[in-house]
């Protein structure tokens, strides 16, 4: 018998952790307990981004491109009360389910749009602009062929305010073929824009399969950000940017 598209598993290392499964695929975890606990590696690293987009405990707008189990939202909510968050997620049956079983923080501010994320790009104008806009696109281990546009990359990068932060999950095979793709859609959709990759050395190497996270800001990606990701782990991990970023991802030098 074919497990349910979309179930909930005990995590074995917390009492209170969930893990998200889609298709059998581990999408997302919560911490009922602690919504500020987050478990997947690359989510800590985004976590660690917007722990740098305002000063410590300042609310913030915030855009979730991909919902899951709202982890990140949740983990706004937590760490900065007060915040406004919209996120976008095209799976009606997903959005239903989770908030079923895991119901928002009563008081938190998060609005749950069901809509394909490149089509309500454009619709999310007058909400804009938005201190951070984070995106996670995947169905199992797939990202939409959308997301390697400049138009769409440049449709985030509009949202965000002049000094905020767009962030981007890559999960990637060995080889760097999606990083690069993104990246290169982020640079042409506005080439003045700073980036920012962080993850374990062995993925950015291109040697493993695994996440990164893109970081891109039209005025420059504060200090704060890479300082941030380089202490707070988790360990190992390599942040490039600049020439370094150019030379893993092209081989220039």
């Amino acid at each position: 018998m074919a497990p349910p598209r979309i179930e909930f598993e005990p995590d074995v290392f917390s009492k209170s952790g969930l893990t998200l499964l889609v298709e059998g695929t581990a999408q997302s975890h919560v911490d009922v307990d602690d919504p500020a606990h987050l478990f997947f590696e690359y989510v800590r690293r985004i976590g660690h981004v917007l722990d740098t987009v305002r000063g410590p405990g300042e609310p913030i707008r915030a855009l979730h491109l991909g919902g899951g189990a709202l982890t990140l939202p949740r983990y706004v909510a937590a760490t900065r009360s007060g915040s406004s968050q919209v996120v976008v997620e095209h799976d009606a049956e997903l959005v239903e389910t989770v908030l079923d079983r895991l119901p928002l923080p009563a008081g938190a501010e998060i609005e749950v749009h069901v809509a394909d994320a490149r089509s309500a790009l454009g619709q999310l104008t007058a909400e804009a602009p938005f201190d951070a806009v984070v995106v996670d696109l995947y169905t199992r281990l797939d990202a939409p062929a959308f997301v390697d546009q400049p138009s769409f990359m440049g449709g985030c990068l509009e949202l965000a305010a002049a000094d905020g932060l767009v962030v981007v999950n890559v999960a990637d095979a060995p080889g760097l073929t999606r990083l690069r793709a993104q990246t290169r859609a982020l640079a042409q959709a506005d080439p003045d824009a700073e980036l920012l990759v962080a993850g374990d050395p062995s993925v950015l190497s291109g040697v493993e399969e695994g996440n990164a996270i893109l970081v891109a800001a039209h005025g420059g990606i504060p200090d704060r950000v890479a300082a941030r990701l380089a202490a707070g782990g988790p360990f190992p991990v390599e942040v490039l940017t600049g020439h370094r970023l150019d030379a893993a991802l092209w081989g220039a030098s």
